[in-house]
């Protein structure tokens, strides 16, 4: 099959979403990617947030298009306010909608300072290369990094609400989330997921702890992900559970028997955490093949964290 005629398989959907929180100011798209031939499929959650002073929107999903169709969705709400647009981070399925906010919606993109470094890098055009020589439906993407970036923590007065943005990193290095206040809403975005989240790489696991603690602490009365069917704030402790069991089973083999670099998988395959138990109580619709590989990376990453640590400790 010709590259040209394998850009013909694959499907792209946006619909609003209903139900996952009772405040109308909050609103929910869900954008979905699937290729023919194959039964799972992508979904990513954006949100957008209609405050009296602006109109924010919280990801940009896989496309302008997704954009363009969001923005018909809340036009009425742009009189009189400022359109902003915050990027939770850097991968493709949270920011590929950038570039549809030069034109007429010319907006600010607001997000952590390593974000703006990620979507900038060689790794960054060479993934959105390869999606465009196989998928039509990405041809329009480009590239376009935050053009407002902070450190640590950055604060948006909107009058009715404040959203308050941190860094939340583990998933990735760039990793933030929101916090509102007056509603108790927490937009954990990618730090939080239903089953797990995946880890950026082995350096991220403490920091991954320090988010998912962070993240419950606020004690949120609502919380919204970008991945899966459930938004419960008790999937926050569940997701904590998850990487304390993770932890306490690479550590079990990891006092059995000596590990290096060069027997790693030997060890990755020793540790005794199926990927049916790992993703007990979540939901039925998730992408198993998916969610397979991020926890056997995820077993991989955790074993050479400990690994580092016990190093320094001998």
């Amino acid at each position: 099959m010709s590259k040209e005629d394998d850009t013909m398989l694959a499907k792209r959907g946006f619909v609003p979403v209903v139900g996952l929180i009772d405040d109308d100011r909050v609103r929910v798209f869900r954008s979905s990617f699937s290729k023919d031939g194959e039964t799972e499929n992508l979904f990513v959650y954006g949100f957008v947030l209609l405050t009296e002073r602006y109109v924010v929107i919280c990801d940009t999903l896989l496309g302008p298009e997704d954009m363009e169709t969001e923005l018909e969705q809340v036009r009425e709400y742009l009189r009189g306010r400022r359109l902003l647009i915050i990027n939770s981070h850097a991968d493709w399925d949270h920011t590929w909608g950038n570039g549809y906010f030069r034109g007429t919606f010319l907006a600010p993109v607001i997000a952590h300072e390593r974000c703006r470094e990620r979507m900038l890098s060689a790794e960054a055009q060479e993934a959105l290369r390869e999606y465009q020589q196989q998928f039509a439906c990405f041809h329009n993407v480009e590239l376009v990094p935050p053009t407002l970036t902070f450190s640590d923590r950055m604060t948006i007065n909107c009058d009715d609400m404040t959203l308050e943005l941190f860094h939340a990193p583990g998933h990735q290095p760039d990793h933030i989330a929101v916090w509102i206040p007056e509603i108790r809403l927490l937009l954990a975005f990618d730090a939080v997921e239903d089953p797990f989240p995946s880890l950026a790489d082995a350096e991220s696991v403490p920091v991954m702890f320090a988010t998912l603690e962070r993240l419950q602490a606020l004690q949120p009365a609502h919380m919204l992900c970008c991945h899966g069917e459930k938004n419960d704030p008790a999937l926050i402790t569940r997701n904590l559970a998850y990487f304390q069991e993770l932890e306490r089973r690479c550590q079990q083999v990891l006092a059995q028997q000596q590990v290096d670099e060069q027997t790693l998988e030997d060890a990755v395959r020793s540790v005794h955490f199926p990927y049916e138990e790992a993703i007990a109580g979540g939901s039925e619709q998730i992408s198993h093949g998916y969610y397979n590989e991020a926890h056997t990376r995820n077993i991989r990453l955790m074993v050479q964290y400990l690994m580092g640590q016990k190093k320094q400790t001998d």
